[in-house]
């Protein structure tokens, strides 16, 4: 039995102001249906005396502790750049961005 129709995706399609044709609306109503019936089909298991998890893995926080070590100075590190400005990296601007 189907659970959504043509005219439920033509419904959803006009309120989210799609424009679909109709190979589109009957592709659509295909695949939501198909959806929907998995959907059901996870929503039928019987999960009775089974414990809700949110995550499944018991670490937590497994990051190394920070540690402060040698490292470049700011010098070293523009000395290699293509292009050094005011202590700083520069870098093309991009997307039109303005200063």
């Amino acid at each position: 039995m189907s659970q959504i129709s043509r005219d439920d995706v033509a419904h959803l399609a006009r309120l989210a102001r799609l424009a679909l044709t109709d190979d589109e609306l009957d592709g659509f109503a295909g695949q939501l249906d198909a959806i929907l019936a998995h959907v059901g089909a996870i929503q039928a298991v019987d999960v009775t005396g089974v414990e809700a998890t949110d995550n499944p893995l018991k670490d937590v926080n497994v990051t190394r502790p920070d540690n402060v070590e040698p490292c470049l100075t700011q010098d070293e590190a523009l000395a290699a750049a293509p292009k050094a400005e005011d202590g700083r990296f520069a870098v093309p601007r991009i997307l039109g961005e303005s200063e």
